[in-house]
C-alpha cells in the first residue's frame, strides 16, 4: 500500500499488517525515518513491491475520505502542480487532519456557537415552494437533462430558486447537495431561505467558523447525517457520501480562488468533482467569466439563460465621467451627482452603498485629463508603480520604463499614481453628512466569526443609512432599503494588472448594481469613471453580457490569454531581492533551454518580473510566467526547492 507523505516523493509503499483492514482515504500511522508520522492510503496492492516494506503502526477506525475524494485530489494535484499530500490535507479541517478524531464527539468544553452554525442548526419555519416561472422551469429542464450546466440569468431572475429547485429534486432521489458560494456572500439570508425551503439537515462549511465547529460540520457531514452541504470555497473538499447535486453560485467570484498554497480554484475542481462522482453540476451567475463562457458556447457545459427579472426593477446606472469632475475644479473623490443622489435617498430615510475596489494602494498611473492608464506594449494589462525601482513595471513579462512625465496619449502633464482606501472613504463620508449613520464593511472592519453578520444584520434592519465597503458589498446581499449605490471609482479594476481587468470592471458593475432596486422603487446607482466610453462600462450600465463578451474576445485572442492559452506563475521568494531575482532569471533561461532539448512547443516564457506586490512580508517576490497549451508538459521542468511556489490559472 502507498502513504502519501509531503517529502519530496509523493507516495511510499508499506506492508499491511494481518488483521488491520484499511482502504484508500484511510489516515494511518507509520514508521517514516526514526519517527512516526501520519499519512493516507492512496492505493493498495498485492504485488510485491520488491522492496523491503515497513509495516503500518496504526489505522483510523473509518476512512477520513471518499473514494471519490482519493480520485479527486489526483485530478487536482496534478492540475495545480502539487504535491498529493497538500491536496489531501486540504481535504481535511486542521483537527481533523491532526488527530483524525477531533469534533466526532459532543464535546462538554464547547461554550460557544457561531450564528450562522445556529442558525443552520436551529429551528425553521418551511415556506412552501413558489410557482417556477416559465424561464425558471425552462432552466431546471436543462440542468436535469445534462451533468454539466452553466446558468446564466440577470440579477434578481431567480436563480437561486432554480438551485433550490433541483436541490428538492435531488433529494427525493435519495441523493446530497452542496451549494457552494463565494465566501462574501455566505450570508444568514441564504441559510434562512436553504432552511425554510428544504426539508432537510444542513452542515456548514466555512473559514470562519471555529475550529472545533469545523470538525464537528465535517464528521456531520462524512457520516451522511447532513443531506445539504452549505459553504465557501474548500467546501467542495466535503466528504459527502452519494452527492447528486452541486451548485456553484457566482460563477466566476475571484473569492473562489485559494490564495495560499494549495491554490485551486473551486470553480475547477467543482466540475472535476462532478466527472468523479457522477452528480450534476450547475453554474450560475449574471457574469460568468469568460472562460466557461466560452466552454458553454463550444458545447462543454449546457447553457441556460434568464433574461427576465422576477422582482423588483433595474436600478438606473449613470456613468458620471470624473474628467468633467476636475475641468471644472472638483478634486474630491465623489462627484457632484453622487453628492446630489446620496443627498435625495438620505432625504427619503432610504439607504445608499458606496463601493470601493479595494482597501487601498498607488498602484497603476493614470492621466486626469483623458483618462488613458500606462500600458505594457506587448501584454495590454496596465504597468504597476513599483517605488524601489523608481519606475513602471509589467508584471506579466517584465517590461519596465521610468515614470512618465507627461501622458504618451494625449500630452498632458496632469499624470499620476491612483489610489484611495475604504477607511480614508468612511472618514470623508462622516464629515459630509455628519447625521448619517455609516458602516465601513471590508476584511479589516469583518474579522472575527460573527462580525460579518452583524454589520450585514445592522444594516440589514436600517440601523444604518450608509456602508462603505470593498468586494464584501457587491455580491449576495439582498437588502430592499438600499435605492442609491455609488461606485467610487470603476477604474481600479480597468487598470488593475490584469488580463482579466475589463471582466472584472463589467462584473463589478453590473453585481453592484443588482444591489439596488430589489423591491421595486426607484433606484440609481452611480458609477465615477474617467473611461466611460470603455465596452466594459457602456456594457455593464446597461447589463449587456453577450455585448461585453463580443467585445472582450478578441483582445484575449490577440494576446494569447485564457481560454485561449493556460497560465501558470512560477514565483521565487527571498529576503535578498538580488537573490530572488538571479534565481528566477536562472529558472527562466533553464526552462527555454528544456523546451528547446525536448521539443516542447506552445509554450513562452515570460520574465522574470518583479511581482505585483514585489515585497510581502519583509521579503521579495520574482515571477516567471508559462503561457501556452497544455502547461503540465512543463511540469517536470519547473524549478524546485525552497523559495519556490506555483500557481496555476493566476487569478491576476
Amino acid at each position: 500500500m502507498e502513504a502519501a507523505r509531503g517529502q519530496g516523493r509523493d507516495t511510499y509503499t508499506y506492508a499491511v499488517p494481518d488483521g488491520v483492514d484499511v482502504v484508500p482515504g484511510h489516515r494511518v500511522t507509520v514508521p517514516f525515518g526514526r519517527r512516526s508520522t501520519y499519512g493516507f492510503v492512496v492505493s493498495l496492492g498485492t504485488e510485491d513491491p520488491g522492496v523491503e516494506t515497513k509495516p503500518i503502526a496504526t489505522a483510523g477506525s473509518e476512512p477520513l475520505l471518499l473514494p471519490h475524494q482519493v480520485a479527486l485530489a489526483r485530478l487536482v494535484a496534478d492540475h495545480y502542480w502539487l504535491p498529493l499530500i497538500e491536496v489531501l490535507r486540504a481535504m481535511l479541517p486542521p483537527r481533523v487532519r491532526a488527530t483524525g478524531s477531533s469534533g466526532s464527539q459532543a464535546s462538554t468544553r464547547q461554550r460557544r456557537h457561531s450564528r450562522l452554525v445556529e442558525l443552520a442548526t436551529g429551528p425553521a419555519t418551511p415556506t412552501p415552494a413558489p410557482t417556477l416561472t416559465s424561464e425558471q422551469q425552462a432552466a431546471l429542464d436543462v440542468i436535469n437533462s445534462n451533468q454539466l450546466t452553466l446558468l446564466q440569468g440577470v440579477i434578481a431572475s431567480g436563480k437561486t430558486e432554480v438551485y433550490l429547485a433541483a436541490a428538492e429534486r435531488a433529494l427525493a432521489d435519495g441523493l446530497r447537495v452542496l451549494l457552494l458560494v463565494p465566501d462574501i456572500s455566505l450570508t444568514p439570508q441564504l441559510v434562512q431561505r436553504v432552511r425554510a425551503r428544504l426539508k432537510a439537515p444542513v452542515a456548514i462549511l466555512h473559514s470562519q467558523l471555529t475550529e472545533l465547529e469545523r470538525a464537528q460540520q465535517w464528521w456531520r457531514t462524512r457520516r451522511g447525517e447532513a443531506e445539504v452541504v452549505l459553504g465557501s470555497r474548500s467546501a467542495v473538499f466535503a466528504p459527502i457520501p452519494r452527492l447528486g447535486l452541486i451548485c456553484l453560485d457566482e460563477e466566476g467570484s475571484s473569492a473562489y480562488k485559494q490564495d495560499r498554497t494549495p491554490r485551486y480554484e473551486a470553480g475547477w475542481v467543482a466540475r472535476r468533482l462532478a466527472e468523479v462522482s457522477g452528480a450534476r453540476l450547475v453554474a450560475g451567475s449574471a457574469t460568468p467569466s469568460v472562460v466557461t463562457y466560452h466552454d458553454a458556447t463550444q458545447g462543454e457545459l449546457a447553457l441556460a439563460k434568464m433574461t427576465r427579472r422576477v422582482r423588483g426593477r433595474d436600478a438606473e446606472v449613470e456613468l458620471v465621467d470624473m474628467r468633467d469632475e476636475a475641468a471644472a475644479g472638483n478634486r474630491q473623490p465623489l462627484s457632484r451627482r453622487l453628492l446630489e443622489v446620496i443627498d435625495k435617498t438620505l432625504a427619503d430615510e432610504e439607504q445608499v452603498i458606496l463601493y470601493l475596489n479595494r482597501r487601498g494602494m498607488s498602484t497603476f498611473v493614470l492621466c486626469r485629463d483623458c483618462g488613458k492608464s500606462v500600458q505594457c506594449l506587448g501584454c495590454s494589462v496596465a504597468l504597476v508603480q513599483h517605488a524601489e525601482i523608481d519606475g513602471l513595471v509589467c508584471h506579466y513579462c517584465g517590461y519596465s520604463r521610468p515614470m512618465p512625465a507627461v501622458c504618451d496619449h494625449c500630452g498632458s502633464r496632469n499624470i499620476r499614481g491612483m489610489g484611495m482606501g475604504t477607511q480614508r472613504l468612511e472618514t470623508m463620508v462622516k464629515k459630509l453628512w455628519p447625521r448619517a449613520r455609516v458602516l465601513r464593511l471590508d476584511s479589516d472592519a469583518a474579522k472575527g466569526p460573527d462580525a460579518y453578520f452583524e454589520i450585514w444584520e445592522t444594516f440589514s434592519e436600517r440601523r444604518a443609512d450608509i456602508l462603505v465597503g470593498t468586494q464584501l458589498v457587491t455580491r449576495g446581499l439582498d437588502l430592499p432599503g438600499v435605492t442609491c449605490v455609488g461606485v467610487v471609482d470603476a477604474d481600479l479594476p480597468l487598470h488593475f494588472p490584469d488580463y482579466r481587468s475589463a471582466e472584472n470592471t463589467f462584473s463589478l458593475v453590473v453585481q453592484v448594481a443588482g444591489r439596488a432596486g430589489r423591491d421595486g422603487r426607484p433606484s440609481r446607482v452611480v458609477v465615477q469613471t474617467s473611461n466611460p466610453e470603455h465596452y466594459s462600462l457602456r456594457c455593464a450600465a446597461v447589463g449587456d453580457y453577450d455585448g461585453f463578451y463580443a467585445a472582450e474576445l478578441p483582445a484575449r485572442k490577440a494576446f494569447s490569454f485564457p481560454p485561449f492559452a493556460e497560465l501558470a506563475v512560477l514565483t521565487r521568494t527571498d529576503a535578498d531581492d538580488a537573490k530572488a531575482a538571479a534565481s528566477a532569471r536562472e529558472a527562466a533561461e533553464s526552462l527555454a533551454a528544456g523546451f528547446v532539448k525536448e521539443g516542447i512547443e506552445g509554450i513562452r516564457v515570460m520574465g522574470p518580473a518583479p511581482a505585483f506586490i514585489h515585497r510581502l512580508r519583509g521579503e521579495y517576490r520574482w515571477q516567471v510566467t508559462l503561457k501556452g497549451d497544455r502547461l503540465e508538459r512543463a511540469r517536470h521542468l519547473a524549478p524546485r526547492g525552497k523559495g519556490w511556489s506555483y500557481d496555476v490559472d493566476p487569478v491576476t
